[in-house]
């Protein structure tokens, strides 16, 4: 199996954009992209962000882990835009051996019985739950996502590649947390 590695600029299926690339990685002139790098959707018209998904080995630049075709973009969508690779000539290769350690078959799907990404969606309630409350979130990856509650009480759906915590911050500390205090 092989993934391609991602550019700034490339796109999702939703027709949104990678807005951010790293400064020590390119292709041709064009800055490589990472996990957790901004992406301007349309569809949703909302600003989400490169998570993971799928095989991958450790490939960082600055540390920052480098994004593949097929890994999600999160943001208002549902369900999540995949990502297109624009490029042909960088990429991971996985051997069938490999993928099997990892919980997959050959072509990348899960194995029947594992699962290796974990896929979350709070919904707040109770006093204080209420439309417009602040909240923050963030992932063990450095992952962001945050703005206010909607009706209904829905936070977005985070996805992690592994068993792990997330931490949520509401309200005053939410906002401290927007405002990089």
């Amino acid at each position: 199996m092989r993934r391609r590695m991602l550019l700034k600029g490339d796109k999702t299926t939703a027709d949104g954009v990678v807005l951010d690339g790293v400064a020590a990685g390119f292709n041709n002139g064009t800055p490589l992209t990472y996990h957790g790098a901004s992406i301007l959707c349309p569809t949703c018209k909302s600003t989400g962000r490169i998570v993971g998904a799928g095989p991958s080995w450790p490939m960082t630049f600055n540390g920052l882990q480098v994004a593949l075709e097929n890994d999600l973009c999160i943001c208002k969508c549902n369900p999540p835009p995949r990502l297109l690779s624009s490029q042909d000539d960088m990429f991971m290769t996985f051997e069938s051996h490999e993928l099997a350690g990892m919980g997959l078959h050959s072509d990348g799907r899960q194995l029947q019985g594992s699962s290796n990404v974990f896929d979350e969606q709070v919904r707040a309630v109770g006093a204080g739950a209420s439309e417009g409350y602040p909240y923050y979130i963030e992932t063990p990856d450095g992952h962001v996502l945050s703005g206010n509650l909607a009706e209904g009480g829905h936070l977005p759906r985070v996805f992690t590649p592994s068993d792990a915590d997330y931490h949520v911050y509401w309200g005053d500390e939410a906002l401290e947390k927007m405002a990089g205090d």
